[in-house]
């Protein structure tokens, strides 16, 4: 008896669970960037001179911001959590002043790499795992990972922690 054997009335959800997982792998590949951390990245946002070139979003709270990035301008951001920023206001100062640090969580910055490994960004944060992803058309993801932030339930998969 050979278990592998397919039958007529089996080949119809064979083909479908094959194409649906196709499907489902496609969709979950994408062309992921990366960041370098890099202590001249730091420095420029502490001391207030990042590069006027790119555009900054941040995310989170206004008085305590998780992450703040700079991007060059043609990319567009592909999420409605992120607020941009202009890098001559004053609200950007408060904004590098206040992003958020913990125990154990030392703030740093980075250079934001293209999946093929060329320069489009800086950041600065204390999270020690963010996703990049680019999408077509020049679109941006930039995902924080921040399940610490999401109270108690997070370990339950419920519970998300919106600024």
């Amino acid at each position: 008896m050979n278990i592998f054997k397919i039958n007529e009335h089996q080949t119809p959800w064979v083909s479908t669970l094959g194409i649906l997982i196709l499907v489902l792998l496609t969709g979950c590949a994408g062309q992921y960037g990366s960041y370098r951390r890099d202590s001249g990245v730091q420095q420029s946002f502490e001391s207030n001179q990042v590069p006027a070139d790119y555009k900054y979003f941040y995310y989170g709270r206004d008085n305590e911001p998780i992450v703040i990035f700079g991007i060059e301008k043609k990319y567009e951001m592909n999420s409605p959590m992120w607020k941009e920023v202009h890098a001559d206001a004053t609200e950007f100062r408060d904004l590098i002043t206040w992003v958020w640090g913990d125990y154990g969580y030392s703030k740093f910055g980075a250079d934001i790499l293209d999946p093929n490994g060329n320069k489009v960004g800086i950041l600065y944060t204390a999270i020690r795992e963010t996703t990049v992803k680019f999408g077509n058309n020049n679109q941006i993801s930039v995902i924080p990972n921040t399940p610490f932030l999401w109270g108690p339930v997070a370990d339950s998969g419920g519970g998300v922690w919106a600024p």
